[in-house]
């Protein structure tokens, strides 16, 4: 596709974005516009892979849940091209993507790698989006816009592809140390990283000093946003995407705000029986590769009170870890007792005002190990007592190693602070 046609695309889905902004205006309107989104997609479009060939026309509800697993292992009846997973994988790796596609992975950190194919005129719409909610006022001035992430990947190609953003991508698997020094001599106005990336940063001495910042692939913890909004003098807006698609965009407060007028959520409960959602996604505007009723595996803190932005769109407060790092703890009574990654790292970081960093690893039913950093050794005590009181109140039964430890510095693999061993 000429560069020439990339920025019509581009500057039509940034338009229609910007325009839908504009147009749904309260919650009823944004729930319209997404029924009518929704029944128009369940009505064709989503019948044109072999999955949902003989599914037009019925209702969301009746649609099977699936979720990675189930989809890589049926890739080739999800995508239009009928690529399989491997045949993907084939393609990924070669840097072979069928002409007017991409195909991507995801970085494999939850044990089993995803694959999505999407289409150039869709990389174009994902971007129009991004640029809408993100960067509004771009076609103004020229923007350098750093992306430091483990992989690159055709989606980014496309913001250079616009003209008006000169974009570059500095892999991190190459090294972090080595990529902040060339960040730092390029000096981004707008900086995309993950947030131990971006905290790592903020500690160095440099002249950095972007205008924008946002944080993409991993949590943002409470305790990085401080550290990094602190040296930069700005908010840190979060980009909630993944494989799966882009799912939401944080407005200039630094709230998220959910993409329902590209995509339909669905919620399941918090497994530790708290307020914690888990999102079934449908995309109604992704036609390369259908997602209905996906199940992702994140935990979010959804937000009911309203913005100062006034955005209708539904809002996170937090998204606060991934369902493989629920704890499974043994009960006292028995049983298990999941226990969310949330309530470990306030119970931590509360317990002390000296730390600002910390890994939890559970390693049997009955046992975590909780690793503190050299300067808040006179915590140790606290956090026992803080965990202690804890698990005992919430009926689960664990004995608390603590640890001091110099932390691991960032690498290319997703920074969780709690997890646990997997069997």
């Amino acid at each position: 596709m000429s560069n020439a046609l990339a920025q019509v695309q581009i500057l039509a889905a940034y338009a229609r974005a910007r325009w839908l902004t504009s147009r749904l205006k309260t919650r009823a309107d944004v729930e319209a516009w997404r029924n009518r989104q929704l029944a128009r997609f369940l009505a064709g479009p989503v019948a044109r892979v072999p999955a949902f060939k003989d599914m037009a026309h019925r209702p969301l509800d009746s649609f099977p849940v699936q979720d990675k697993a189930s989809m890589m292992s049926r890739f080739e009846h999800f995508n239009r091209l009928g690529l399989t997973a491997q045949q993907a994988r084939q393609r990924w790796q070669d840097g072979t993507a069928p002409r007017g596609y991409a195909v991507g992975a995801s970085t494999g950190t939850s044990g089993n790698r995803g694959f999505y194919v999407v289409s150039d005129a869709e990389r174009y719409a994902w971007l129009g989006v991004i640029l809408a909610r993100g960067l509004p006022g771009f076609w103004r001035e020229r923007l350098k816009v750093a992306v430091m992430l483990p992989a690159n990947s055709r989606l980014y190609d496309a913001a250079n592809e616009s003209r008006r953003l000169a974009l570059r991508f500095f892999d991190l698997h190459e090294g972090i140390e080595t990529q902040a020094g060339a960040v730092e001599a390029w000096a981004p106005d707008v900086l995309i990283a993950p947030p131990k990336v971006l905290r790592l940063l903020s500690q160095r001495d440099s002249a950095l000093a972007p205008r924008q910042i946002f944080s993409g692939a991993e949590v943002l913890d409470p305790i990085d946003r401080t550290l990094i909004e602190r040296r930069f003098g700005c908010t840190v807006r979060e980009i909630y995407m993944a494989t799966e698609g882009l799912f939401a965009i944080a407005c200039p407060h630094g709230h998220l705000h959910l993409l329902e007028d590209y995509m339909a959520f669905e919620w399941e409960a918090d497994p530790s029986g708290g307020p914690l959602v888990s999102p079934l996604i449908t995309d109604f505007t992704r036609q390369s590769q259908i997602m209905v009723r996906y199940r992702m595996n994140d935990l979010l803190e959804l937000d009911d009170q309203a913005c100062p932005c006034g955005s209708p769109f539904t809002g996170v407060k937090s998204v606060v870890g991934r369902m493989d790092d629920v704890l499974e703890l043994s009960g006292c009574q028995g049983g298990l007792v999941a226990v969310t990654p949330d309530i470990l790292r306030n119970a931590i970081i509360d317990a002390d005002a000296s730390i600002d960093d910390f890994r939890v690893l559970q390693t049997a039913p009955s046992a975590i190990r909780v690793t503190l950093p050299p300067h808040a050794s006179k915590a140790t005590q606290a956090v026992q007592h803080s965990l202690t009181s804890l698990l005992k109140g919430l009926d689960a039964s664990a004995q608390v190693e603590l640890r001091i430890d110099t932390l691991p510095p960032p690498d290319s693999h997703k920074l969780r602070r709690v997890s646990r061993v997997r069997s």
